[in-house]
């Protein structure tokens, strides 16, 4: 059922019927059935939130307090993509790019940026330098001289990645040694 649909099925029968677009949400008010509604629609969603209150002056407390809790959740949002924006930028040609990913073993890739256009890179898988602290785990960090494999395309993701395959993003490395393991 989509979202109108949805609004249409709920709202029947009410009065004091409201919609307010408040940030990235929308919140409509009503009067069903001497109880006093609000829903609130996050983002795209079609699944609406939604609480009812024998008083006016209770529904209005409650809404306030979830629009602050919307208005707080939005700009903290706003914020992560503006750092992602600006991290996305610095990617530029020779900017190493790392994805680390596994399940019950830690796998490091790493990857050389060769050129990029606006948000599309070329990039090419590179080695590793390992060291062992155990049998089967330890640190590494890029070898930019062995090239694996030939060097393909991928865009910027709003997350300042890119998607190598369905389980591995690659992001900028910091120069840190990573932690690997292998347990097979």
């Amino acid at each position: 059922m989509d979202r109108e649909t949805k609004i249409k099925f709920i709202t029947k029968d009410t009065t004091n019927l409201n919609q307010e677009v408040f940030y990235d949400s929308l919140i409509i008010t009503f009067l069903k059935n001497d109880m006093f509604y609000y829903l609130v629609f996050r983002g795209r969603s079609t699944k609406p939130t939604y609480y009812y209150f024998l008083s006016e002056s209770n529904r209005t407390e409650s809404l306030n307090i979830t629009k602050q809790r919307i208005k707080s959740q939005y700009e903290k949002k706003q914020k992560y993509f503006e750092s992602k924006k600006i991290q996305g930028a610095s990617i530029d040609e020779g900017t190493i790019l790392y994805s680390s990913w596994g399940y019950e073993q830690t796998n490091i890739n790493f990857y050389l940026v060769l050129s990029r256009k606006n948000s599309v890179i070329t990039v090419q898988e590179i080695g590793k330098n390992k060291t062992y602290e155990g049998r089967d785990y330890g640190t590494c960090t890029p070898n930019v001289d062995f090239k694996i494999g030939e060097p393909f395309q991928k865009r910027i993701t709003k997350h300042a990645s890119i998607k190598i395959n369905e389980v591995e993003d690659a992001t900028k490395y910091d120069g840190s040694k990573l932690h690997w393991s292998s347990w097979y």
